[in-house]
């Protein structure tokens, strides 16, 4: 979740990442359905769009697909590449049959799969059936962020690339007077990414914070 629209963004957006019809639509589908607007900008769906490529991963999985917006980015790619698949994880019962069809819509089931459970159960499933992945884009819970991580350690390949989304949180990770839960996990997300040995990374100050690591 970080769709920020400011006038700097809506300038870089409509410059090098403008919204086709279909990714409007999901937009729309987000609104119709009267929930929060959890999706990336466009800005940072053309910054995921660019880094498949450039990493040109094999597997990839997405913690938290919600409407499939950062999804159709990510296996855009893969279909430009003409290689690799997208597993999405999904919680929601109901979100994965949204998620399935607008993959549909836009001719990118050959590149995608959608899975229903929670981020948590089905990333032990893979760890059970050693499944690995060249690259993880994670932006689920913010409570399990810290669980999410020590998990994307054990399904990485060495050079995969894990990314996170909504490290910044609005500002509150760096500020004291906010101590909520949500918060809490994200600082010690945070914390464990810098500090860990397995992964070079930083912090992309793109939208609301995304975490970039390279598995060692």
């Amino acid at each position: 979740m970080s769709d920020a629209r400011t006038p700097v963004i809506e300038y870089i957006s409509k410059l090098f990442a403008a919204e086709d019809h279909l990714l409007q639509n999901v937009l729309h589908q987000q609104k119709e359905g009267g929930g929060p607007m959890m999706n990336i900008g466009p800005d940072q769906g053309k910054f995921l769009y660019l880094l498949t490529q450039i990493h040109r991963p094999k597997s990839i999985l997405e913690v938290g697909s919600y409407f499939g917006y950062s999804s159709i980015w990510i296996a855009r790619a893969l279909e430009k590449l003409g290689q690799g698949l997208l597993t999405c994880a999904e919680i929601s019962e109901k979100q994965c049959e949204i998620i399935k069809n607008n993959l549909i819509k836009a001719n990118l089931n050959n590149f995608a799969e959608v899975k229903q459970g929670s981020g948590i159960d089905l990333m032990q499933k893979f760890i059970d059936e050693s499944k690995t992945f060249d690259m993880i884009f994670i932006d689920a819970d913010k409570n399990n962020y810290p669980n999410y991580f020590k998990l994307s350690s054990k399904l990485l390949n060495s050079g995969a690339l894990l990314l996170i989304d909504n490290c910044l949180w609005d500002g509150k990770v760096v500020d004291q007077n906010f101590s909520d839960l949500q918060t809490e996990n994200i600082r010690t997300l945070n914390q464990l990414v810098s500090e860990s040995e397995d992964f070079e990374s930083t912090l992309v100050t793109i939208q609301d914070g995304l975490i970039m690591a390279i598995k060692k």
